[in-house]
């Protein structure tokens, strides 16, 4: 009778603790902590995270904020993406605009060994006006969440539900990872080389400037950087929502590496870039962010004709990423 006893005991101890740790996963366990470094100078620990956005054209825009480390920060970076008062004043001054509706509810998240992250949102997510505006929302909550070391892919679910499409039409039966960011569709429709990502500035007329990544398809074999910066000399082709204001017939000579600093060497138009400081501050910024995608660009220098481009902008004064808050 006594060893009866001894082994319920046994057995209702792991039941409490298996229900427990299931309990805990259903409440987002999984999700990343992120354990902040520790600074004893700080006040107020901080984590720079890219979070998306939709700028009036329908594109969307990639924005560094600052973040409180918090418990379940995975969560709570979702809620700055939700179109609240609070969000929308600051949004604002940029022309942007959240990519979540106001009454979106978090019903649960938690991310599993593979790098999948079940997010759990409430219906209020169905009622985007189009299709544009529905596949933006899935693409900058994927891309905002995989700046999470521990996430890759999203598994979306609605109210409890997996959907094997939003009404819409974008397909979400299947856990999705990072997409191509405002993919430009090729006029040459033979063409089917490397795609490569390339930054332009926004028309916008926003208090701010920011910078819009466009993936480009292109005739090349290789995304290598070379390819790139070619591209990124062609400017946009949505020639009304962007702009590069690159001087006019300016080419690229070459691009050399040398303990650890990639140069980038320009014909002699680009020269002319000095004479605006807010355009050479633009075009220095998307330079250098298309050269920062490439692990192995560690440092950018900018040459003309071989020689160091002296600017009033300095180069080692750009952020690696523009569109900080």
């Amino acid at each position: 009778m006594r060893k009866k006893l001894l082994l319920l005991t046994a057995m209702m101890l792991i039941f409490t603790l298996l229900f427990v740790s299931c309990s805990k996963e259903i409440e987002g366990e999984g999700e990343p902590q992120n354990t902040p470094p520790t600074n004893e100078e700080s006040d107020e620990l901080i984590r720079e995270t890219i979070i998306y956005y939709e700028d009036d054209a329908g594109y969307l825009v990639p924005v560094m904020r600052k973040i409180p480390w918090v418990e379940g920060i995975a969560k709570y970076t979702l809620r700055v993406m939700m179109d609240t008062p609070e969000q929308q004043e600051d949004l604002m001054m940029m022309g942007l605009r959240p990519l979540l509706p106001g009454d979106t509810e978090i019903l649960g998240m938690s991310i599993d060994e593979n790098g999948v992250a079940k997010l759990d949102l409430n219906n209020a997510v169905l009622n985007c006006e189009d299709a544009v505006e529905e596949s933006n929302m899935i693409q900058g909550i994927v891309m905002t969440l995989a700046e999470f070391s521990t996430i890759e892919k999203v598994q979306f679910m609605f109210d409890g539900k997996i959907l094997d499409s939003m009404p819409h039409g974008t397909v979400v039966k299947e856990p999705i990872g990072p997409m191509d960011i405002n993919l430009e569709m090729a006029q040459d429709t033979a063409v089917q080389g490397a795609k490569v990502i390339v930054f332009f500035q926004s028309t916008s007329a926003s208090l701010y400037d920011y910078l819009i990544p466009v993936t480009r398809v292109t005739s090349s074999a290789n995304a290598s950087l070379e390819t790139a910066i070619k591209e990124l000399l062609k400017g946009p082709m949505d020639i009304d929502n962007m702009t590069i204001d690159i001087p006019p017939d300016t080419k690229l000579l070459g691009i050399q590496m040398d303990k650890g600093i990639t140069y980038i060497n320009f014909s002699k138009e680009f020269k002319a870039l000095a004479n605006s400081k807010e355009s050479e501050d633009m075009v220095l910024r998307a330079v250098k962010m298309v050269a920062m995608q490439y692990p192995e660009v560690e440092e950018v220098e900018v040459l003309v004709e071989g020689k160091t481009y002296n600017g009033s902008v300095q180069l080692d004064s750009i952020s690696v990423f523009a569109n900080q808050w």
